[in-house]
């Protein structure tokens, strides 16, 4: 019997006869000068195919069937007598003998109901309960092969495993859509799962691929042969190096951690490697509605997935950024936040609740997945009020980062500034320098003040793969006054306002909303600063004269009489408007008229009682015609009126850049002879 009649065989019978000559077979790449080979067969037994039919089998399959007469006999009938078949070379000179849980070691495994052969590299943990868990640590162990292999010119074999391949269709190239004469591609068109055929035995076997790669069972003995003598390459690379490690025992104590400690040994590996990833830690600042926090979400989901493009949709890049909830996480400062909500604490729970430990492991156990361990079992404390570990967005992020150092996280931290950076960053402060993460030339671990009792280790390290984008008004708080120790950490990116993005409205006549930012800005820039200008947001998407009109009443007035608290003369000036005018925004009240009013008494003969008059209007009313609050829909009286006196902010400046410099010139000369 050839190999590949060996791996496609269901009859028990067939496996005993057939199984010498075609180990024989497979020595020819596999020789025995190097190679131990070491086949194993897995049957199928009554209990197990009363467990499948019963528990693993989907319901909509088994009700289908059942309806066409079949039971746990026929069932057990159509699986065959062989679950699955592994064939095991292992290097004689690394190995006495063949040792299924110890090491890089080449699998040939069939599963012949799944009418499937898997290839690939393991390095079985017997004792593993969990097997999610025990998949991400073959995972972890597939990018140190990896590196191990390519540092040597080699090409890695295979593809990581995936909860995929033990529970759905991962490994079956050609759907099972019938069984016999039974189809059940109408109650499951992607046809038999996994799952369906296969026990726990097999799904932890699975779960220990570090690398796997699905043949079909069509496939021709050359281009089977050809896969095995790549299979054959990488395998006895790493049995022979153990690369990163100096030996074996090193090797095993290190895959021990990992099961126990995934952040833990992620964040060792990445130590002896050197990470060549540069980290971003950026902060993007400038005034109100230049779209700083855009620019932060658009920035981390390119870091997460760098051939992503929203060409110019930021509501794309939002959308984007919400699916990858996993690496993408985004949090605002503000000032009452402190270490204890970004990192770590201890919190009280009223009621029973389960220990952070058992809960993790539970969380993370296989729905329907049989164990008989205590530790997945769920154990309330006694009384009502119990303590458990609470760990913030930043930390859950690092976890997430050390656990999967092939994939990029992000965390955008909006309003960066007003928050105390020292109090709420605490120790991560020195650890969070591109050149002090894991990896790096200089790395700074950092200890947890409450690590999980299952953490074989207290220290963590930033990872690489961890990035920190903020966002900061330079409007509300000076970044000269940021934490010198930060501004040193961060890179600051300035985001300024664009007027040219934005247009002039569909209204006749039309407002440029463009020239009218920029007049705007010039005149706050003159006053007070660049810092306090107004960003294009507050204009973006204003179509009509009414918009604009809105956006300058419940938006821009109100900031520019915060920015000019206490002489709103100034704001007067940044709007252009003047008692001379017959446009104006604001109502101007004569000033003597309301002193006398008030007091009884005009302005001169209060002066010789030591009365100062005041140079600036106060609580300036906005014209009625320009905007009237208190109708029932709120809006101006006179939309004329109202598109008038915007205009004219910023009309002066068009009819300059108009005219030529002659032309000027003589209607300056004009307007002085005139006087």
């Amino acid at each position: 019997m050839s190999i590949l009649e060996l791996l496609k065989t269901k009859l028990k019978s067939e496996c005993e006869t057939g199984r010498s000559s075609a180990i024989k077979e497979l020595k020819e790449v596999f020789s025995d000068s190097c190679w131990g080979v070491e086949p194993n067969f897995n049957f199928y037994t009554e209990e197990n195919a009363k467990n499948i039919w019963k528990n693993e089998l989907r319901k909509p399959v088994r009700r289908k069937l059942e309806d066409e007469g079949w039971d746990k006999d026929k069932y057990k009938e159509w699986l065959g007598e062989i679950h699955f078949t592994t064939i095991n070379p292992y290097w004689k000179s690394l190995f006495d003998g063949y040792r299924s849980n110890v090491g890089w070691r080449a699998v040939i495994m069939s599963i012949p109901r799944a009418e499937t052969i898997v290839l690939g590299i393991a390095s079985h943990y017997q004792n593993a309960q969990n097997n999610n868990r025990l998949g991400e640590v073959s995972n972890l162990l597939f990018d140190i092969a990896k590196d191990g292999l390519e540092n040597s010119g080699l090409s890695m074999f295979g593809r990581k495993i995936s909860s995929l391949d033990w529970d759905q269709n991962g490994l079956i190239l050609n759907p099972i859509t019938s069984l016999n004469e039974s189809s059940i591609s109408d109650v499951s068109p992607e046809g038999i799962n996994l799952k369906d055929i296969r026990t726990t035995t097999l799904k932890k076997t699975l779960a220990s691929f570090i690398c796997v790669r699905v043949v079909p069972t069509s496939i021709s003995k050359e281009d089977f042969f050809e896969e095995l003598s790549k299979l054959a390459e990488c395998s006895q690379h790493l049995a022979e190096n153990v690369f990163p490690f100096s030996n074996l025992e090193d090797f095993e104590a290190f895959r021990a951690l990992a099961y126990q400690d995934l952040a833990s040994a992620s964040a060792r590996i990445q130590l002896r490697k050197k990470s060549s990833t540069r980290s971003v830690v950026r902060v993007y600042y400038g005034p109100p509605g230049t779209g700083k926090t855009l620019s932060a979400v658009r920035e981390a989901v390119k870091l997460v997935e760098p051939s992503f493009h929203d060409k110019g949709d930021f509501t794309a890049s939002f959308g984007r950024f919400n699916e990858h909830r996993d690496q993408c996480a985004f949090v605002t400062f503000h000032p009452s936040l402190q270490y204890e909500d970004l990192i770590e604490s201890i919190r009280p729970v009223v009621g029973a609740v389960e220990s952070n430990d058992v809960a993790e492991e539970t969380n993370s156990t296989d729905v329907g997945e049989e164990s008989d361990t205590s530790e997945n079992k769920k154990s309330p404390t006694n009384g009502n009020l119990s303590y458990r570990i609470h760990e913030g967005v930043l930390l859950r992020m690092i976890r997430r980062a050390l656990q999967n150092p092939n994939k990029e996280f992000v965390v955008v931290i909006d309003e960066i500034n007003r928050g105390d950076l020292s109090r709420i960053l605490g120790p991560l402060i020195s650890a969070m320098e591109t050149d002090k993460r894991v990896g790096a030339e200089f790395p700074i671990g950092f200890e947890l003040q409450y690590p999980h009792a299952s953490e074989l280790e207290s220290r963590l390290f930033m990872p690489s793969n961890l990035h920190l984008i903020g966002t900061m008004n330079s409007s509300d708080r000076n970044i000269a006054l940021v934490d010198h120790a930060l501004r040193r950490r961060f890179d600051f990116v300035e985001v300024p306002p664009e007027p040219k993005i934005l247009n002039a409205t569909n209204d006749t006549p039309s407002i440029d909303c463009g020239k009218l930012l920029t007049c705007i800005n010039e005149r706050i820039e003159h006053l007070i600063d660049a810092d306090h200008c107004i960003g294009h947001g507050y204009l973006v998407g204003c179509k009509t004269n009414l918009q604009i009109i809105e956006r300058l009443v419940k938006k821009i007035i109100p900031l520019l009489r915060e920015y000019f608290y206490g002489n709103e003369g100034l704001m007067l000036l940044v709007l252009g408007v003047n008692p001379e005018q017959k446009q104006k925004i604001f109502v101007l009240p004569t000033q003597e008229d309301n002193f006398a009013k008030l007091f009884s008494v005009d302005m001169d003969v209060a002066a010789t009682m030591g009365y100062r008059a005041h140079t600036t209007p106060r609580n300036l009313r906005i014209d009625s015609r320009f905007w009237n609050g208190a109708k029932l829909i709120p809006g101006p009286d006179d939309e004329q009126y109202a598109v008038a006196c915007i205009r004219q902010i910023f009309e002066t400046n068009m009819a300059e850049e108009s005219q030529p410099s002659s032309t000027l010139a003589s209607t300056s000369n004009e307007t002085v002879n005139s006087m």
